[in-house]
């Protein structure tokens, strides 16, 4: 449950529009924002005893989901743009993650 709450707040966390957020660079506190979201959500996944032996999946999920992410703010009417940094860092949050 918790897992796929965490989830569902990541998506909902990159819906809101940009101009509510910072302007940010890399290894600006955004990309650690992005990490760390990943890396919980990694532990929540991989925390789920079924997936335990599936860290594998787990990863290549949830740098699926990293992308996704990306690609639907590319998709929003309002002023949210995909970056590559932020997939970087979404990747590099699940990777530690599990």
């Amino acid at each position: 449950m918790g897992a796929t709450l965490w989830t569902v707040l990541i998506l909902a966390a990159c819906t809101v529009p940009g101009k509510s957020l910072p302007d940010v660079q890399l290894f600006s506190l955004d990309k650690w924002i992005h990490a760390g979201m990943f890396l919980v959500l990694a532990l929540l996944w991989t925390g789920v005893p079924a997936l335990s032996s599936r860290w594998p999946a787990v990863l290549v999920a949830g740098v699926a989901f990293g992308a996704f992410t990306e690609i639907y703010q590319g998709w929003l009417p309002w002023d949210r743009t995909p970056d590559p940094l932020d997939f970087l860092a979404n990747s590099i949050g699940m990777g530690t993650g599990v």
